[in-house]
C-alpha cells in the first residue's frame, strides 16, 4: 500500500491555518486511496456550550442537503461515534433504520468508508471519515490503513480542536469582563461577601454589588456562584 512520506507528515504538522491543515489532510487521505475526507469537531465552551464545526471536501450539494434537511439527527454513524472510539466500518446494517439517508449519501459518492472517533477532555470530540464512491473496503485494507486514519484523526483533533477552542474562549463573555469585575469575582470566589470586598477594595458596597450584577449578566450565569464556576472552568480564577 502507499505510505505517507516524512515530508508530507511534517508539512501537515507545520501548518497552523485551519483550511491549510485540512487541505494537507485531504492529500494524505487520497494517498490512502480515499476520495473524501470529513471531520466533525465537537468543541465545548463552559459559557457557550457545544459548538460543532465541519471540515470536508464532500460535494456541495450533499453538504447543503445535510444542513437543509438536518440529517445530522438521523446519521447513525454520528450517533455511534458519540459512544465509541473504535473505528466504524460503514456497513449496510448500520443504515438499516436510515435507508434514505444511506441512499442519498451514496448518490453523492459517500458509499465505502469508515469513521474514526477521538474523545478528548471536557467533552471535546472529533469524528473523522474517509470514503470513496467505488471499491468496497475489505477487512484487510481496513486493518492495514486504520492506524494512519487514527493518527490523522488525533492530529486534526489536537490542531483544529485547539484552534476552535481558543476562538470560543476569546469570544467568551468571561473575556469581556473588566479588570475591576475580575477583581470582584476573584474575591467572591475566595468566599468574601460584598461588604468584605468593599472594604478590601475601598469601594462602596453598592458599587461591589453593581459589579457582581454586571459579571452575572456578562457571563450569562443565573447567579454569582454560576459566574464563579464559569470563570473557574476557563482558568480565569
Amino acid at each position: 500500500m502507499p505510505h505517507w512520506t516524512p515530508d508530507q507528515l511534517q508539512d501537515l504538522l507545520e501548518k497552523r491555518d485551519p483550511p491549510a491543515v485540512f487541505e494537507r489532510a485531504i492529500e494524505l487521505a487520497q494517498v490512502l486511496g480515499m476520495t473524501h475526507l470529513g471531520l466533525r469537531l465537537h468543541v465545548h465552551s463552559v459559557a457557550r456550550g457545544a459548538n460543532v464545526v465541519f471540515y470536508n471536501n464532500y460535494p456541495r450539494e450533499w453538504n447543503e442537503q445535510y444542513q437543509r434537511e438536518e440529517l445530522s439527527g438521523v446519521d447513525p454513524i454520528k450517533s455511534m461515534c458519540h459512544h465509541t472510539t473504535l473505528p466504524v466500518l460503514w456497513d449496510e446494517a448500520h443504515f438499516s433504520a436510515a435507508s434514505e439517508f444511506r441512499q442519498a449519501a451514496c448518490r453523492h459518492g459517500l458509499r465505502h468508508g469508515w469513521t474514526q472517533a477521538v474523545h478528548g477532555l471536557r467533552g471535546h470530540e472529533s469524528h473523522l471519515s474517509v470514503s470513496r464512491p467505488s471499491g468496497k473496503i475489505s477487512l484487510a485494507e481496513f486493518y492495514e490503513k486504520g492506524a494512519e486514519v487514527l493518527w490523522l484523526c488525533n492530529t486534526l483533533h489536537a490542531v483544529l480542536g485547539e484552534h476552535h477552542k481558543a476562538q470560543l474562549e476569546a469570544e467568551s463573555p468571561v473575556s469581556q469582563l473588566s479588570e475591576r469585575e475580575l477583581e470582584v469575582l476573584r474575591w467572591s470566589a475566595a468566599g468574601k461577601t460584598a461588604a468584605d470586598i468593599a472594604c478590601i477594595l475601598s469601594l462602596s458596597q453598592s458599587t461591589v454589588n453593581f459589579h457582581i450584577r454586571s459579571v452575572i449578566s456578562k457571563t450569562n450565569a443565573s447567579n454569582k456562584a454560576g459566574a464563579i464556576a464559569i470563570a473557574a472552568r476557563q482558568g480565569i480564577i
